[in-house]
């Protein structure tokens, strides 16, 4: 039996949805919002730890744990990523 994965797929992949439904732009990966950041953030906080050969239930506890308080943090502290800005030209 297969089980799932807190790999960012679902995180990234929810707001890639909601983005062409709104017809918004700019990319996932280059908006001020934390949400994709934090999905994989906790997608490499499981890897690392499965590789490292940490038992499921930690590695799963952990970046689930790592992506909830990344983006409460952004929500309760009003945290961004840094805005691109386009270079005169």
């Amino acid at each position: 039996m297969r089980r799932s994965r807190p790999d960012g797929r679902c995180g990234g992949g929810g707001e890639v949805v909601r983005d062409v439904l709104c017809g918004e732009f700019p990319p996932l990966l280059l908006r001020e919002e934390v949400y994709a950041t934090a999905a994989l953030a906790g997608a490499a906080a499981y890897l690392g730890l499965h590789r490292a050969g940490v038992p499921d239930t930690v590695d799963t506890a952990v970046s689930a744990g790592l992506v909830f308080t990344l983006r409460m943090a952004a929500v309760f502290l009003d945290l961004h990523l840094p805005r691109l800005r386009p270079v005169p030209g």
